[in-house]
């Protein structure tokens, strides 16, 4: 039967992800559980280049294809442009890619907050080390704290970037982004989005938003391939952000020395060859998605999320961590045991979840493949 918020019967859909089946898969914000579909398409694309050759004129014409369809699938998911998409391989690349091709002065400023993945901290840190850029951090508490009153005391004259997460891998708080961008853009700052725990989980329309950069990984909420990412530039900062590594994949047009003209589009960020079975899976899982109903997704993940979150609530010596404004991750702690302890008791049971470093919590991502009763274990599991 076809819930009314999905286009395909979540058998259906389970069908499709064997993992799925075979745990009660809740660590989708680590690694999405993979389609055989994407799986089939990967062998297809390599079947093909080992049959034929990768060099076979027909083959290389395909591959090239393969590629522009998948910067329209990634902007048609996300609300953007196909000249705004730059393929990566994975998020932190992609944040990389940003912060590296900015003009940036010693003394210059960047906001970031308390809730942020290495995937924002390391490319800040060497940020900070090779051009002498200071970072100050706004404390949100567990994301629950208003972000713009706490930018209006950490901001001054020489900030030029707020770097936060879209949802926070942490606690799974939703940060405000479009009233972060609004803000910014009112100062002349610009913003760069960690999508890591957004895409795949939350609807997008980055155009409107406002946002100048926003990060994004395939093999999360996207249930794609590890490898595979992209980079949101809005149009309007294009000029403004110059490539860190060029190679043929940006070039437009090349002559005599000295004569190189790159893509004026965020096509200009990409170097040089991929992987094109990972592309053919990518676009597959994004295909899956569209087949699913990404509206549905959205509203499953979080009424999933939800009911885990307000269940877990009513278990003894269970402190639930995320705060109302979430997506699909529940981070919460067991008074009294290791969050490792907790992890692996799960595991034992069947049940997939991860551990946040240097904290005492345990996160649970929700994903429209789970089933209510996948939730009521899990909730059983946590209280045992």
């Amino acid at each position: 039967m076809v819930t009314e918020e999905l286009r395909m019967s979540l058998d259906q859909i389970r069908q499709e992800m064997p993992a799925a089946m075979r745990w009660i898969y809740m660590n989708t914000g680590t690694t999405g559980p993979l389609p055989e579909r994407a799986m089939r398409a990967v062998e297809k694309q390599t079947a093909a280049e080992v049959d034929r050759g990768r060099i076979d004129p027909d083959l290389h014409q395909r591959v090239s294809e393969l590629k522009e369809t998948l910067r329209r699938a990634w902007a048609e998911l996300t609300g953007a442009t196909t000249a705004s998409i730059a393929l990566t391989q994975n998020t932190t690349e992609g944040i990389g890619l940003a912060l590296a091709g900015l003009d940036w002065q010693a003394g210059d400023e960047v906001i970031t907050t308390n809730l942020e993945h290495s995937g924002v901290i390391m490319p800040l840190y060497l940020l900070a080390s090779r051009k002498g850029v200071q970072i100050r951090f706004i404390d949100l508490g567990i994301g629950e704290k208003n972000m713009i009153a706490a930018l209006e005391q950490a901001v001054t004259s020489k900030t030029r970037m707020i770097a936060f997460s879209h949802v926070s891998y942490q606690t799974g708080a939703v940060l405000p982004m479009e009233r972060v961008a609004s803000w910014a853009r009112e100062r002349g700052v610009w913003t760069l989005v960690d999508g890591a725990q957004g895409v795949g989980a939350l609807p997008l329309n980055l155009k409107q938003t406002g946002v100048d950069f926003y990060a994004m990984p395939g093999q999360k909420w996207l249930c794609g391939p590890e490898g595979c990412g992209a980079l949101y530039i809005a149009e309007d900062r294009l000029e403004q952000v110059q490539p860190t590594l060029v190679g043929w994949a940006g070039l437009k047009q090349m002559g005599p020395w000295p004569e190189v003209v790159l893509h004026q589009d965020a096509r200009k960020f990409e170097v040089a060859s991929f992987s094109a079975p990972l592309f053919a899976g990518m676009l597959e899982s994004l295909r899956f998605g569209e087949d699913v109903g990404w509206t549905g997704i959205y509203r499953r993940t979080h009424r999933l999320a939800a009911r885990f979150r307000s269940l877990l609530g009513e278990v003894p010596g269970v402190q639930v961590v995320t705060p109302d404004n979430h997506a699909g991750l529940v981070s919460f702690e067991v008074q009294g045991r290791k969050p490792e302890e907790v992890l692996e008791r799960l595991r034992s049971r069947g049940i997939l979840m991860r551990t946040i470093p240097r904290t005492p919590w345990v996160r649970a991502s929700l994903g429209f493949f789970n089933s209510e009763e996948d939730v009521d274990r899990a909730v059983e599991g946590v209280a045992e």
